[in-house]
């Protein structure tokens, strides 16, 4: 009893003692507070993204990495892994992948890692509108600023997504922030940094190059005499050229093409102007529509121009395409252009890769969170107004308007999505925010109030403007979200999931691209051959120039034994596509099971003139040619296989989806190759061939479970029993439902 009365005592003086201890600590945090009230903002911000970050971590939709950044992810995984230079010239700009190669580098593959590192960015970005606002208006400003930003639940979200987006709004930030005070000061220095920032941002996004004049506009406005101002200008430039300088002979050492930058300018240009163009997907018109490849670009151009083309070339000749229908199509471009400027300043988030409002609904915080798009820019709307009445609106608070406006006009060029305008949201936030303190602080009296009508009315106007709906924005995204989804349960062998998000986005869209299509391949997984017969033909009825949707049937009809209407599907795939190396792969097939030798001859030659350098096919050649026991045309174009070069991952489409990557990953094929070759040698006695072949395999596959029987059985023959008694042991614990290494492990007891 004695004892429980000293541990109780213990206990109720330990809690003193820690209640005294955080009353003292947070007395001292309180008056760093007071002292410093924008690390209270930054704090709040860092608590709100953190209860966000382990939401988002303990919930179903963590490892889905959608489009973008999935492109991303394996672009950086690659480089982690030493694959630094690459192999072509760079599609989309590189900076934001090198850093996340670098910290996968240094913390291994790890999303947690890369989402606290956006999260960070984010919150610099809080500051930075917390020192521009301050500047621009005053320190209250600022920090009514940044607490809106650190609290806007889209800046948030996308700062935990492996995207280039909130990363290139910080820099951007930073940019305009160092161009300001280098004019108080007037040195030098002060715009080698902003040119250096600058040329950090276009390696991250090259959109801000066309931005430029602006900053060129303000040097000369703000610098005098002109001499001085000219200088300045000079050394931004050359600072901001420096930086891209690496990249741009980086592309040319590679490739032997000068491309500055990223080579996806012209076909986003595209995408933005032609007669199929609806302002916000970034869809090519049929029959590529959402699933447009690099290489359907590439050929298409190609193919038009008759000629091989570089990077910069066929970036050109879309940019041209675009060009030509802008000239004969003025007023429908306006019309497009006007409707793509109503998207920048609309109150839906719409995204290209997910369903925002499906996501973001399913976290409290976003979700009882008030503040959106439409809100802050009727506030900054009423604010403009209000500076303009008051002959407020000059000086840096005219450049940073000017910057709004010109950004909006730049991207409304191509297309819009929520993430594209993200740039431009800290400056709408800080107007906004003055808004609010003169709203809280100023217009007390009647007299002011009369005053403040025409900037409320204005306000209202453009609220009312903002959460329109004229286009059906709010519905969108929606199939395309579900979609989305059920590729990555497709991915991760989730059928269920997979079919159940795949039917939300047929109700959502019966005729979405592809979606037919996916659900037929959860049922032909299934075993539910009818099924998936059913939802291919909805997809070619949907599509009926989608490849995709002919060659899936010929799997069927190649199933069922129907060899003549599999034959038929499988060619009118590869007309319509006539570079698709599925198409061929399933024509080889077909002329196997049919034993038309001369026939499959001239398909894999066909095909390995059309695909030279996808290792499918020769795999699948392989594989028919060991079924014939041709054995050494087997291993001639096994071996073939094996010498391909790999995919450059900065232009790899497979990185781009879930659906595809998983049956093609380049890896896994030649994984299969060599495991084909290291049978082969064991069939033909050729052992010490056999075993090498065999750890060849593993080493690029360490799941194919038939590599690890072969290399057992190989050990096994050259009487090396206890290696092949140490590889039984691994791989039994790795596949223990394995049947055939099961009855193998029977033999060695």
């Amino acid at each position: 009893m004695m004892h429980l009365r000293n541990r109780l005592h213990v206990i109720y003086l330990l809690s003193k003692l820690i209640k005294l201890i955080i009353f003292r600590r947070m007395k001292g945090f309180i008056k760093i507070f007071k002292e410093h009230p924008i690390l209270a903002v930054l704090v709040l911000g860092f608590i709100y993204r953190l209860i966000f970050l382990l939401s988002y971590l303990y919930g179903p939709e963590w490892e889905q990495l959608l489009v973008d950044s999935l492109f991303h992810d394996r672009w950086a995984e690659a480089i982690a892994s030493g694959h630094i230079l690459g192999d072509e010239v760079y599609f989309r700009a590189p900076f934001y992948i090198y850093i996340l190669g670098f910290i996968y580098t240094i913390f291994g593959h790890s999303l947690l890692a890369a989402r606290i590192f956006g999260h960070l960015v984010g919150l610099v970005s809080v500051f930075l509108t917390w020192r521009i606002a301050g500047r621009l208006f005053s320190p209250r400003v600022g920090l009514i600023a940044a607490l809106i930003h650190a609290l806007y639940p889209i800046a948030v979200y996308f700062e935990s997504e492996l995207l280039v987006d909130s990363f290139f709004t910080m820099l951007a930030q930073l940019s305009l922030w160092l161009l300001m005070v280098s004019g108080d000061s007037k040195q030098y220095r002060g715009y080698i940094w902003v040119g250096i920032i600058t040329g950090v941002a276009a390696i991250t996004r090259p959109l801000i190059l066309a931005l430029i004049p602006i900053y060129m506009l303000w040097i000369f406005v703000d610098i005098r005499p002109l001499k001085a101002s000219l200088q300045r200008i000079v050394l931004f430039l050359l600072a901001t050229f420096l930086i891209i300088l690496p990249v741009t002979i980086r592309n040319y050492i590679v490739a032997d093409d000068f491309v500055l930058v990223a080579s996806s300018g012209g076909v986003n240009f595209y995408i933005g102007n032609n007669a199929a163009a609806d302002g916000l997907s970034a869809a090519m018109p049929a029959p590529l529509g959402r699933s447009w490849e690099i290489k359907d670009i590439d050929y298409l151009a190609e193919t038009e121009t008759g000629r091989n083309m570089r990077a910069s070339e066929i970036s050109d000749y879309w940019f041209d395409k675009g060009i030509q229908w802008i000239m004969e199509n003025p007023g429908n471009l306006i019309k497009l252009y006007i409707k793509k400027l109503y998207y920048c300043i609309n109150g839906s988030e719409v995204s290209n890769n997910r369903n925002l409002n499906l996501f973001l609904g399913g976290f409290s915080i976003f979700k009882f969170n008030p503040l959106n798009f439409a809100i802050i820019f009727a506030l900054a709307v009423f604010s403009i107004v209000l500076m303009m009445q008051h002959h407020l609106l000059n000086g840096e608070r005219l450049l940073i308007l000017l910057f709004i406006i010109l950004y909006f006009a730049l991207i409304a060029i191509f297309f819009i999505n929520a993430r594209f305008r993200l740039p431009a949201v800290p400056y709408i936030i800080i107007f906004a925010a003055y808004g609010v303190e003169y709203l809280t602080f100023k217009a007390g009296s009647g007299r002011i109030l009369k005053k403040l009508i025409p900037a409320f009315v204005v306000g209202c106007a453009a609220y009312l403007l903002a959460a329109t709906n004229i286009y059906g924005l709010d519905k969108s995204d929606i199939a395309g979200g579900y979609f989305n989804r059920a590729n990555f349960y497709l991915y991760q062998n989730q059928l269920d999931r997979a079919s159940e998000n795949y039917r939300l986005a047929l109700h959502e869209n019966p005729g979405f691209p592809d979606a037919s299509l996916n659900l037929g391949v959860v049922f032909l997984r299934l075993g539910q051959g009818d099924s998936a017969k059913f939802y291919f033909m909805q997809e070619m009825k949907n599509s009926p120039d989608n490849p995709r949707a002919y060659i899936n049937m010929a799997s069927i009809y190649y199933l069922e034994g129907d060899y003549d209407r599999a034959e038929e599907m499988a060619r009118t795939a590869q007309v319509m596509k006539p570079y698709f190396a599925d198409a061929y792969i399933m024509l080889m097939r077909i002329y196997h099971a049919i034993d038309n030798r001369p026939a499959f001859e001239e398909i894999l030659r066909r095909a390995v003139e059309s695909a030279p350098d996808d290792a499918r096919v020769y795999l699948n050649a392989g594989l028919i040619y060991s079924d014939w026991k041709m054995y050494n045309r087997a291993e001639e174009i096994l071996t073939e296989a094996l010498k391909l070069p790999d995919r450059a991952v900065e232009t790899d489409d497979l990185n781009f989806n879930y659906s595809r990557f998983r049956e093609a990953a380049p890896l896994r094929i030649k994984a299969r190759a060599a495991y084909q070759l290291g049978y082969i040698y064991g069939i033909q006695d050729r052992i010490p061939e056999s075993i090498i072949m065999s750890r060849q395999a593993i080493d690029l596959d360490s799941s194919l479970v038939e590599a690890y029987i072969n290399l057992i059985n190989a050990y096994s023959m050259t009487g090396e029993t206890a290696r092949a008694k140490e590889l039984m042991s691994i791989a039994s614990k790795r596949f223990p439902e394995n049947d055939l290494l099961n009855q193998l492990k029977e033999r060695y007891r």
